[in-house]
C-alpha cells in the first residue's frame, strides 16, 4: 500500500474508533422526579397523582418545564425521552418548543426520543421545553383514563456522571384560563397573548399555568365539537341569570384533567397539589363560544355569577382579572358579573375587569382587519398581552402599598 492509502486508510479507522467511542459514551437518565425537573404549575399530573417517577403528562398548550445540570464534557447530545404509548393514528402527533442553552428549536414533533440541539461546551446547561400545540380532540381524557393526545414526559438522558441543578418553582404563579384565543388560534407559535403575559410575569417572580382549549366557555364544551372538555362552571335551569343547579361532573374549574383534581386537601386551587399553593393571578377570558354556540344566556350569566365567590374561596389571596372578549362577546353580563359581586362583597378589592374596548371589536370584524379576524393575529395577540400585563402590574403594584 502507498503512503497516500496507507495515509487515508489510518484516517479511516481513527474515525471509526472515534465513533464508536462516542457511541459507547456512558449516560444517565434524569427522572421527572428529580428536583432539577421545574414543570409549570397546574399543567402537569403524572403516574402517581400530580406526581409520581414514571412520567409527567399536560394536554394544555404553553404548558412547560425546565431543568438543569452540569457535565464535564459533551460526548453525549442530550435526549428528550416522551413516553409516547398513548399515540394513535387520528391525529398528528402534538408539537414543542426546545431552547437549549439559548438556541431554539420551534420545529419538534413527539417522539420517544428527541436529540437536542445545543449544549456545545462542557459546564452548567438549562433546558426549556414548551408545549407548543396539539390537535384539538382526546386529550381531556375520561374518568379511570387519560387523555391520549397528551404530551408525556419521561426523563432527560445525559452524559453520566453529569450533575442535575436542583431547582424550585417559585411560590407566585398566575393561572391564566380561557378558549382557542388564549390557546393560541390564529397566533404561529409563542406568540399568543397568554404565553407572552406569562413570560411577562416570570421577569417579576411569577411561575404560570396556561390552561385553556378551543370552543370552551363558561358552560360550552371545549376541544373539537361535541368536545370531551367541560364546560368551566357549568350552570342549568337557571332563570333570568339567578338559580338553577351547578354540574360538578361538567365543569372544569376545579379539575386539571378528567382524573385529577385541581385543587388540595382544602380545597383551594394547588400549584403541586399541596396545601399554601394557591394562585396569585387569575385572569378569564370566557364568553366568545358561548355566544358563538348560543348557550343558554340565563345559565351563561348564572355562571359569571356563581363563579366568582367560588373561585375567591379557592383562592382567598389572588387577584382576579375578568378579561371581556376582544369580540366584546358578552361584555355587559361580565360586567354585571362583577358589579354584584363588589356589591355582595365589598372589602374584596382584588377583582377587576379589564377590557381592551370596543374599537378592538370593530377591527376584529372588519374583513381582513389589521387585528386579524375572530382569531387575532400575531400583532393583535403582541398589543392585547402589553395592555393586559400592564393591567395586571398595576394591581399588583398597588397591593404592596
Amino acid at each position: 500500500m502507498n503512503k497516500r492509502g496507507y495515509f487515508w486508510g489510518a484516517v479511516l479507522v481513527a474515525g471509526a474508533a472515534c465513533v464508536a467511542s462516542a457511541q459507547e459514551s456512558a449516560t444517565m437518565t434524569i427522572p421527572v422526579d428529580s428536583p432539577a425537573f421545574v414543570f409549570s404549575p397546574g399543567n402537569w399530573v403524572g403516574d402517581a397523582g400530580r406526581g409520581g417517577s414514571k412520567f409527567r403528562q399536560t394536554w394544555n398548550s404553553f404548558a412547560y418545564f425546565r431543568i438543569a445540570w452540569e457535565s464535564a464534557t459533551t460526548n453525549v447530545v442530550p435526549t428528550l425521552l416522551l413516553d409516547t404509548s398513548t399515540y394513535g393514528g387520528k391525529f398528528g402527533r402534538p408539537r414543542l418548543v426546545t431552547q437549549l442553552d439559548g438556541l431554539w428549536d420551534g420545529e419538534v414533533s413527539c417522539a420517544a426520543e428527541i436529540p437536542l440541539k445545543g449544549a456545545v461546551k462542557p459546564g452548567k446547561h438549562v433546558l426549556t421545553v414548551y408545549m407548543r400545540s396539539s390537535a384539538e380532540m382526546q386529550r381531556w381524557g375520561i374518568e379511570g383514563q387519560s387523555g391520549s393526545n397528551v404530551v408525556r414526559v419521561a426523563g432527560l438522558r445525559v452524559e453520566a456522571g453529569s450533575t442535575p441543578i436542583a431547582d424550585a418553582p417559585r411560590p407566585k404563579w398566575a393561572l391564566i384560563v380561557g378558549d382557542s384565543i388564549t390557546q393560541g388560534v390564529g397566533a404561529y407559535d409563542l406568540d399568543c397573548y397568554s404565553h407572552l403575559v406569562g413570560q411577562a410575569l416570570q421577569t417579576q417572580g411569577f411561575e404560570y399555568c396556561v390552561s385553556a382549549c378551543g370552543w370552551s366557555g363558561w358552560i360550552n364544551r371545549g376541544d373539537n365539537p361535541p368536545g370531551d372538555v367541560p364546560g368551566y362552571y357549568v350552570i342549568t335551569n337557571s332563570v333570568d341569570g339567578a338559580g338553577g343547579q351547578y354540574l360538578e361532573a361538567l365543569s372544569r374549574w376545579n379539575k386539571i384533567d378528567a382524573n385529577h383534581s385541581f385543587l388540595d386537601s382544602k380545597g383551594n386551587l394547588s400549584a403541586y397539589g399541596e396545601t399554601g399553593q394557591e394562585p396569585s393571578v387569575i385572569t378569564i377570558n370566557y364568553g366568545t363560544n358561548d355566544s358563538l354556540w348560543r348557550q343558554n344566556p340565563s345559565d351563561v350569566r348564572a355562571s359569571m355569577a356563581q363563579c366568582l365567590p367560588v373561585l375567591r374561596k379557592a383562592a382567598p389571596g389572588a387577584h382576579i382579572f375578568i378579561i371581556i372578549p376582544f369580540g366584546q362577546y358578552k361584555a355587559a353580563e361580565l360586567y354585571q358579573a362583577v358589579e354584584a359581586y363588589r356589591a355582595a362583597y365589598p372589602k374584596d378589592k382584588k377583582v377587576a375587569v379589564l377590557d381592551m374596548g370596543a374599537d378592538v371589536a370593530v377591527s376584529l370584524a372588519a374583513p381582513k382587519g389589521y387585528w386579524g379576524g375572530l382569531h387575532p393575529n400575531p400583532r393583535a395577540h403582541a398589543t392585547f398581552a402589553v395592555k393586559i400585563t400592564a393591567q395586571i402590574m398595576a394591581a399588583l403594584a398597588a397591593d404592596e402599598r
